[in-house]
């Protein structure tokens, strides 16, 4: 299983797919939802701090990891309707939800959409955050599937000194990382359809939320913070030194954000 021995692994059963999870800890959950071409495996770090105190769940999304992937299903709707799908399989009780990247997307929609099913939100650099894509769908699938191609040909040392030398992490995590595009499906490419900047779905969300961006210049922290302020109960943070994969670019620095988020709404962590 490839995952510390504090972790498990499970199946859940949605409306038409299976979706495969990793589970650690004890207490209220904290449903973690992954990137593209990542798995929930890519949570261990921070799951396994956090399950000192949470019932963690880091899933699949379809097409990723050990969850089915179907040849269609990779709508926004879609990609909403498989965590709300998870977190009635599970029986998860005011779940406090957290994505990075697309899977931020889907967790914020997933809060604008059911108001009265996450306790929190926590979102990590969310794709199309203020905006779409200038690259056409087209064009954006044909990378997606040269992406693949070129990461897949590499071995996982390959891998992990071309994409991840920066990280730091263990090695066993390093790895886990570098493995995760192995077992992504072609049909991810069609992830690359265009939805709505998560910013739009900022009016719908009532429960607490903490956004971590990455570091960027003065005028996109503008344009950042007032989005930022279309939240009902949100504070949004741009986390010095970080790239896209804040928790992984500068985890010293954004877990003490997380944790003092954690700590105001939810109590001691």
């Amino acid at each position: 299983m490839d995952i510390p021995d504090q972790w498990s692994a499970g199946t859940a059963s949605t409306d038409d797919i299976d979706i495969h999870y990793y589970e650690a800890g004890r207490g209220q959950p904290v449903l973690a939802a992954h990137g593209m071409y990542d798995d929930g495996r890519r949570w261990v770090p921070l799951g396994s701090d956090l399950a000192r105190e949470y019932r963690v769940i880091a899933y699949d999304a379809r097409g990723h990891g050990g969850s089915d992937a179907p040849e269609r299903g990779y709508d926004l709707d879609t990609r909403v309707g498989d965590l709300v799908g998870l977190v009635d399989a599970l029986e998860l009780v005011d779940p406090i939800l957290v994505g990075h990247s697309m899977g931020g997307a889907t967790a914020a929609w997933a809060a604008a959409e059911h108001p009265d099913m996450p306790s929190g939100l926590v979102l990590e650099d969310p794709a199309r955050f203020r905006e779409s894509p200038r690259l056409s769908v087209e064009r954006a699938t044909e990378i997606t599937h040269e992406r693949l191609r070129e990461s897949k040909a590499r071995s996982i040392e390959e891998r992990i000194e071309k994409e991840l030398a920066d990280a730091g992490f263990e090695e066993a995590q390093l790895r886990r990382l570098a493995a995760s595009v192995d077992q992504c499906s072609p049909h991810i490419a069609r992830l690359a359809q265009h939805h709505p900047p998560v910013v739009d779905a900022f009016d719908e969300i009532s429960c607490p939320t903490l956004v971590l961006r990455r570091d960027v210049e003065v005028s996109d922290r503008v344009a950042d913070l007032a989005a930022a302020d279309r939240l009902a109960d949100g504070r949004l943070v741009h986390v010095p030194g970080a790239g896209h994969y804040v928790f992984r670019d500068a985890y010293d620095a954004a877990n003490p954000e997380l944790r003092a988020f954690l700590r105001r709404y939810f109590g001691p962590v």
